[in-house]
């Protein structure tokens, strides 16, 4: 082996000065390989319900290289709420981001924790036919949300409710991911649907009623990091890593300078107009979180609705249904990479 004007071979008779840089080349040789694979991104397996505003979060995060630097390759995965919390409890997701299905899935006795609040209050609204004008007209209609039991599906029914309106006498359809509720209103198949930014404003652009807004009427969680128990505390580094991540996505897209390309890059994404674009993004932001975390109280309200909805009667507590001592971690200056170890 010749390395610069060193020639390295086996036998050979080298002063030993040579020798020794032979052998410190051939320990290293050894040792580089390992070191680049450990530097390696880890891959992470994360469901999505949709590409709305709400999962924007996600999306800018790995294309801006914040979950990258985290030394993670974040693979986002559509799929209906109900599929993927059956998929991430039988191991085959790391994460999760539907925090409804999840708290459904925890008080039938499922072992999930909600890690991370990407929102810290629902920005969907429901969004009627154009000649719909208020919610007392959905009686006897169908109503389509991703799930009957995540947050969408619990929405509907307490805007119903709230409203006057029986959710027995309405039939809620079930469509598994957003654009298939966007197209089944718009296919008039349904007369109303529960849509995020900016789905629900281009709709509202093209004439269609805007019904209701889903934090009027419950502080339900939509969009966060929901993982499972068992695989938590075997490898907490891939979350650690996630929530570094995430806080870093946050706080750019919350900071006014960054508005600008945070809008260009939701037009890009989406394929809409800017001024479109900045209405939606103005919808989105009051409703997600700065550091990760949600009022208790409202965390408290929502575990009420969940259990009246689900008829449990077991008592639950924040703390059942959260983990947040990584964030805790984190956002006290503990490195990401230091939870792998």
């Amino acid at each position: 082996m010749r390395i610069g004007a060193i020639e390295c071979r086996r036998g050979s008779r080298t002063a030993p000065t040579q020798r020794f840089f032979c052998a410190a080349i051939v320990v290293l040789l050894a040792i580089f390989p390992a070191r680049v694979a450990a530097a390696a991104p880890a891959k992470v397996r994360i469901h999505i319900p949709s590409k709305s505003l709400s999962l924007m979060p996600y999306y800018f995060g790995k294309d801006k290289g914040f979950f990258p630097r985290e030394l993670i390759d974040v693979e986002l995965i559509a799929m209906a709420p109900p599929t993927a919390i059956a998929a991430l409890v039988a191991g085959e997701l790391d994460f999760s981001t539907t925090l409804g299905a999840a708290t459904s899935a925890i008080m039938q006795g499922h072992p999930l924790k909600r890690l991370f609040y990407v929102q810290h209050e629902p920005s969907h609204v429901l969004i009627g036919q154009p000649e719909m004008k208020s919610v007392k007209e959905l009686a006897g209609k169908i109503v389509s949300v991703n799930a009957i039991t995540d947050a969408t599906g619990m929405s509907a029914k307490l805007i119903l409710k709230a409203n006057g309106v029986d959710p027995s006498r309405v039939t809620l359809l079930a469509t598994g991911v957003t654009e298939s509720a966007y197209k089944s209103l718009t296919t008039g198949k349904v007369a109303a649907t529960m849509l995020a930014p900016p789905f629900a404003q281009e709709l509202e652009a093209k004439g269609y009623s805007h019904l209701a807004d889903a934090r009027d009427y419950a502080p339900l969680s939509f969009i966060g990091l929901v993982a499972h128990a068992a695989a938590l505390k075997k490898d907490p580094g891939k979350a650690a890593a996630m929530i570094a991540g995430l806080l870093k996505t946050l706080a750019f897209v919350h900071d006014p300078a960054n508005r600008g390309e945070v809008v260009r890059y939701v037009a890009a994404f989406h394929k809409i107009d800017a001024p479109l674009a900045d209405r939606a993004f103005a919808a989105i932001l009051p409703t997600l979180s700065r550091d990760g975390t949600k009022p208790r109280a409202a965390v408290e309200k929502e575990i009420e609705i969940y259990r009246d909805a689900l008829k449990i009667s077991k008592p639950f507590t924040p703390d059942d249904l959260e983990d947040l001592s990584l964030l805790k971690k984190i956002a006290a200056g503990t490195p990401a990479q230091a939870e792998a170890h």
